[in-house]
């Protein structure tokens, strides 16, 4: 761990340490190129098909690699050197954006090159993130883990922001590849910030058992240890029915409830990423609780009032000031989540419980593809309100009878 530079206050006192500050400008880089693809490739997918159904397949068939693949790189971010494995998940996302930029920019793209392109990117994001989590234990003494993970979640909120926004406008102005060479930089920039991190010496044990041995000992802990199971259900509910309307549904809003542009797509987008940085901060200060479920749990309740509230905009003003709700609310969630079940764990188990959280973007995928078909038939804002309400009993089931309201952090 390098030694520590001046940095004023609670929430950026981790930033002290240059690995972690590399590590977090790598975590903007890469985050900045994912929303750009993922705005890019929503409005792509529905201006080539014109339909929801096809939209939410594409945009689901991230799922395919975040199920079978983000077990497995868990085990791998125990087993092997986290560096290498952010580095060349980093180069594979760059190249795979650089040679879909050039079939776009040939005229030659055909709606199968969507699905491929989805696969192999989301092949090398999942390979990312169980590494780039549990790496900040390697950069931070364990009692400002909370916090950076809170600062790292920023920097996914102000991608959030940056990401829609450049890809909204340049889909305007310059068209699709424009966006895919951009994202491109990017996942280079990322790699070249970890090239920069020296991490401690870490003790890597092998058990001699095979990989799938691993996996299923974190699987098995996972379901039976109370605390783990109970903080994974109340990650996946909102991430399975809520998160897919601003994951990938909101290109339906714009054009069949705004009649509106890809410039006003960037709006709603960058909309959840400001209320992002706004609960990440919030984040920071409820790192401060030790009753971090009944913290989710009002995390939940919150998004779920802010997508009744999206479902009832009256105007783009309205359904931006609902979307920085949900954003904020979910930055919330998601950090808590994420920062309280890493300190429930073991440490030798952490990245294959990480890793599981992983499959969160999974749900989504799944939840865009089931919610997108609903929606051509009973239309967007009508689904919008039955998951919110969904969402809201099944948390309340969870906090009441599942044990949520008893799970507390000590650090």
């Amino acid at each position: 761990m390098s030694g520590p530079v001046s940095f004023d206050g609670p929430l950026l006192a981790t930033l002290r340490y240059r690995d972690f500050r590399n590590l977090w400008l790598g975590s903007f880089a890469s985050y900045a190129g994912q929303w750009i693809q993922q705005a890019t490739i929503g409005w792509l997918a529905y201006d080539m098909t014109g339909s929801k159904s096809l939209l939410g397949l594409i945009m689901g068939m991230r799922a395919i690699p975040m199920f079978l693949c983000a077990p497995l790189a868990g085990v791998a971010a125990d087993r092997y050197d986290r560096r290498r494995l952010l580095m060349g998940s980093q180069v594979i996302s760059a190249l795979t954006a650089l040679v879909f930029g050039i079939v776009l920019a040939t005229g030659k793209a055909e709606v199968w090159h969507l699905f491929v392109f989805v696969l192999v990117s989301g092949v090398a994001a999942v390979l990312d993130r169980p590494a780039r989590l549990t790496i900040i234990f390697d950069l931070v003494p364990r009692g400002e883990v909370m916090q950076a993970v809170a600062i790292n979640m920023i920097a996914f909120s102000i991608a959030r922001i940056t990401g829609p926004a450049i890809a909204g406008y340049l889909i305007g102005w310059f068209g699709a590849e424009g966006n895919l060479f951009v994202q491109a930089a990017m996942y280079f920039a990322a790699a070249t910030t970890v090239y920069y991190i020296t991490l401690p010496p870490r003790e890597i044990v092998h058990s001699g058992r095979s990989a799938f041995a691993e996996l299923a000992e974190g699987v098995r802990f996972a379901v039976t240890d109370r605390t783990a199971r109970v903080l994974l259900l109340i990650g996946i509910t909102p991430f399975l029915l809520l998160v897919p309307i601003f994951g990938g549904l909101l290109p339906v809003y714009t054009k069949d409830v705004f009649h509106a542009g890809p410039e006003v797509l960037g709006m709603l987008l960058t909309s959840v990423g400001v209320g992002g940085v706004g609960g990440s901060w919030f984040a920071s200060k409820c790192m401060l609780s030790q009753k971090q479920g009944v913290v989710q749990a009002c995390a939940v309740y919150a998004m779920c009032a802010g997508f009744l509230l999206l479902s009832a905009a009256p105007s783009v003003a309205w359904a931006c000031a609902a979307l920085i709700a949900s954003g904020s609310a979910e930055m919330v969630l998601f950090t808590s989540n994420q920062a309280t079940l890493q300190m429930c764990v073991p440490e030798n188990m952490r990245g294959r419980i990480t890793s599981l959280q992983q499959l969160y973007p999974g749900f989504v995928s799944v939840g865009i593809m089931i919610e997108g078909i609903v929606a051509d038939w009973i239309g967007i804002q009508w689904v919008t309100v039955l998951i919110a309400l969904t969402t809201a009993i099944l948390t309340t089931v969870l906090l009441v009878f599942g044990g949520l309201a008893k799970v507390h952090v000590n650090k």
